[in-house]
């Protein structure tokens, strides 16, 4: 991995206790696949909270999927990985639907600025990064008019964000489900850092040097590692960002499997059951012999029993 020439990682195979964190600089939790106990949750949020680094991946499928209970820890300061996926609702340069490109998805000025390595501006006006169109048309949708970044999210969840923590990536007005956050940091009251990220693959070798992916991870590593306020996305979060309230979408093919009758009211029964058989519909019977005999008459046809016509061959000649 392209981050091992840069920072020097340490894999921890023992379980995460006070003393391993102490000498930690960044904790990095990249797709935990089997449940923390409770003292580990509780050293993890101790370690935040008082002034430690910490930084959780996830992917699509969310704790389900890696069977894994983080969210017990990310609720606590207003985070909570969904169990869903983010795609694309239509083609646009990457050929999976769940390699989404979001072109409209940044809610931070700040992030934008440290991405693009601009200096620090003292009068600048607050604003948002994310806008939503009312078009889905690509030369609208991927144009950001404020100066936003361009990325590729693949194989991600979307995050549940509340207060204290906010929200700084959304997946953008196109992908489905649209306007949702898919990263969100939470800063503590000791100057602790949390970033929470719904894509594991976002970092991955495929993807990392893929559009804007590079310049946001070094942009996160930088808020997270750097004492020097070179990058502090807390403090430009005046304004709502511009986020879709989540709904639940029902699971139609596991519906489909499992059909069920209408429960539909109906009238009451009569006593005599039989009546409610329509004989008229098919029947067999010799109702209308009298009525055929008749028409005799009517036509003025003699009615006697019908003779057979001697059949005539004809012998072709050779």
């Amino acid at each position: 991995m392209k981050l091992k020439s840069r920072y020097n990682c340490t894999v921890n195979k023992e379980a995460i206790s006070q003393e391993t964190l102490k000498s930690t600089q960044l904790l990095l939790l990249g797709g935990p696949r089997m449940p923390f106990t409770g003292h580990e949750l509780q050293h993890i949020r101790h370690y935040v909270e008082n002034g430690g680094n910490a930084m959780i991946i996830m992917q699509e499928g969310g704790e389900q999927r890696l069977d894994t209970n983080i969210n017990a820890f990310l609720e606590q300061v207003g985070i909570s990985v969904n169990s869903d996926s983010v795609i694309r609702k239509h083609f646009y340069k990457y050929l999976h639907p769940k390699e989404a490109f979001i072109g409209n998805g940044i809610l931070n000025k700040e992030l934008v600025r440290v991405a693009k390595g601009e200096a620090k501006q003292t009068n600048a006006k607050a604003g948002k990064y994310a806008k939503r169109y009312a078009v889905n048309k690509d030369d609208l949708v991927e144009r950001d008019e404020n100066g936003g970044l361009k990325f590729v999210y693949p194989y991600g969840a979307t995050l549940n964000v509340n207060r204290p923590a906010v929200p700084i990536i959304s997946s953008g007005p196109i992908s489905f489900p649209a306007n949702r956050p898919v990263g969100a940091f939470y800063v503590s009251a000791r100057r602790g850092k949390l970033f929470v990220l719904g894509s594991m693959k976002f970092f991955h070798d495929d993807f990392f040097e893929k559009e804007d992916n590079q310049k946001i991870q070094e942009s996160i590593f930088k808020w997270l590692l750097s004492r020097d306020n070179d990058a502090e996305f807390e403090n430009h979060i005046r304004e709502e960002p511009e986020i879709s309230e989540n709904q639940h979408v029902p699971d139609i093919t596991a519906l489909a499997d499992r059909l069920r009758s209408c429960l539909q009211e109906s009238d009451d029964l009569p006593k005599d059951f039989t009546t409610l058989f329509n004989t008229n519909l098919y029947k067999f019977d010799t109702d209308l012999v009298p009525e055929s005999i008749d028409l005799y008459k009517t036509l003025g046809i003699k009615h006697e029993p019908l003779t057979l016509i001697p059949p005539q061959f004809e012998t072709p000649m050779p």
